[in-house]
């Protein structure tokens, strides 16, 4: 009878540098173009570096998800801040002149508007915040607010078009390069 091998553990896979850290763009990784795919399949070996590479494509279409819909939700918001925002200024303006009273339509049920004349002598405004709690404001605050949120928003969204560019690039070269090596 042959002495039994005892199994040796497997060596946890080194991780082959495909990609590089990123100061910018919420520190996506930077992926580096494979210039010669021999080489690198002669060091690395075709399945680990096929394999890594995959799984770098994977986590980029996962961020790119994750990015579109983040994008997708401002670009919701945005419009609301917005209306919102031009209707403080109306209040404010109406509380300012001789006639304080606002003329309204109001919806009451579907396809059911009704009209209404609202007093506007309080000089305060009433602002969801989100998670069923709303916020009473003086005109100046609400509008400082609106103002701060619509101009976060605004910044938030042109980054979030910079990082899903940038991520379209490196999305772009994991391709090339998958392609490349499994040539």
């Amino acid at each position: 009878m042959e002495p039994k091998q005892e199994a040796q553990p497997e060596q946890a896979a080194k991780p082959i540098p495909i990609s590089e850290p990123s100061e910018v763009h919420q520190k996506i990784p930077k992926v580096i173009f494979i210039d010669n795919a021999d080489a690198w399949v002669e060091k690395y070996g075709e399945e680990p570096l096929f394999a890594q590479m995959n799984e770098l494509y994977q986590k980029y279409k996962f961020m790119e998800q994750q990015l579109l819909r983040s994008r997708q939700n401002l670009r919701v918001k945005l419009p609301d801040i917005k209306k919102t925002l031009e209707m403080v200024v109306l209040l404010k303006k109406k509380a300012d002149s001789d006639n304080k009273s606002v003329e309204t339509n109001f919806l009451v049920s579907d396809n059911i508007w009704a009209k209404a004349k609202v007093p506007n002598t309080t000089g305060k405004v009433g602002l969801w915040l989100g998670a069923n709690v709303m916020v009473e404001y003086g005109y100046d605050e609400a509008l400082k607010l609106l103002a701060k949120n619509l101009a976060s928003a605004e910044e938030r969204l042109a980054e979030h078009d910079a990082d899903i560019d940038y991520l379209k690039d490196q999305i772009t070269t994991t391709e090339v390069n998958i392609a490349r090596v499994y040539n």
